[in-house]
């Protein structure tokens, strides 16, 4: 089965490797999941259009927590939110982000 994934992120850079290193773990284990990465800005846009099944909300954007959840109640998303450790971040440590899935 497909999950669907967004990793929101203050700036979108360090995210965009992420996501690489996250397909590629992905495609290796022989999961069927799509992620996706959105700047802060640009989250209700996403949450819009998509539904996604996990909401992966990198370190930088733990401070904004209270704003994400107000976009996710106004777009009635029911999505499971992750807060990732800044260690797993930090080192692209993709297999623990995944296994938290």
């Amino acid at each position: 089965m497909e999950k669907r994934i967004l990793i929101i992120c203050e700036a979108g850079i360090s995210a965009s490797l992420l996501v690489s290193k996250m397909l590629e773990t992905l495609r290796d284990e022989g999961l069927d999941y799509e992620v996706d990465y959105a700047p802060m800005k640009r989250i209700q846009e996403k949450l819009s259009y998509t539904n996604y099944d996990v909401l992966l909300l990198t370190p930088q954007v733990a401070r904004y927590k209270e704003e994400v959840q107000k976009i996710i109640e106004q777009e009635k998303c029911v999505s499971k939110i992750i807060f990732m450790k800044s260690e797993d971040f930090q080192y692209m440590n993709v297999e623990k982000i995944i296994n938290e899935l």
